[in-house]
């Protein structure tokens, strides 16, 4: 019986201290009682389908891996010698979904410390009443005849973050095009907001960026 009851106890001591060198949990994304359309929680390990998310210049995603939850989340990394890493992005409109009832975006954020970069996020919405976005490749692919809010996320800590920004921190930087009101509901022709874009930039002018995102969502209050 002794030799059973220590077999337990050194049983329970090896999983605390596998345990204690998990990454730790997540915080929760929704706030009990809140309504939120997902965006994308990354559980499938394919940024390709469901949404499809495209992916432009030097910018690494990969899935990652939480031990201890036995989650997916998406990890970010990438190399630049001028600030710009690259970007990623996806396309939202959906006929179900109605933007205008939310004041929030939210994701859960990993860092890896004060060296980690800058999310920059973009949102754009349907001024010409197409539900397309036109870009101008000769100007960096800003919007020609649409709105495109921005919100510069610094990443300047260690581990997990849950992470509300109000939409009303977003602002206007294609100011030549567009209404430049913010006005993400359809209306007549109009499809909304219509696509996000998450933009890496290192903390230096050269160097790396390294940061995990999940369970990016719009909320309301």
């Amino acid at each position: 019986m002794r030799v059973l009851s220590l077999g337990i106890l050194l049983l329970l001591c090896f999983q605390a201290a596998v345990f204690s060198f998990a990454r730790p949990p997540k915080p929760s994304a929704a706030p009990t009682g809140s309504i939120s359309i997902l965006i994308d929680n990354f559980e499938d390990g394919n940024i390709g389908v469901d949404p499809e998310w495209w992916v432009f210049d030097n910018i690494k995603l990969l899935p990652s891996h939480n031990p201890a939850l036995g989650a997916i989340a998406l990890e970010i990394g990438g190399e630049t010698s001028d600030w710009y890493v690259g970007g990623f992005g996806t396309y939202l409109a959906r006929p179900e979904h109605d933007f205008s009832s939310f004041g929030y975006l939210e994701l859960a954020v990993y860092g890896g410390g004060p060296r980690s970069g800058i999310l920059k996020i973009e949102l754009y919405e349907d001024d010409n009443n197409n539900w397309q976005i036109e870009q101008d490749p000769k100007q960096n692919y800003a919007p020609v005849f649409d709105d495109r809010f921005s919100y510069e996320l610094k990443v300047d800590w260690q581990g997990w973050k849950q992470i509300k920004i109000p939409l009303t921190e977003f602002a206007d930087t294609n100011p030549l095009a567009g209404d430049n009101i913010w006005n993400p509901q359809k209306l007549g022709k109009s499809g909304g907001l219509l696509q996000m874009q998450f933009i890496a930039l290192a903390s230096s002018k050269s160097g790396a960026v390294h940061s995990i995102i999940d369970d990016v969502r719009f909320s309301s209050p």
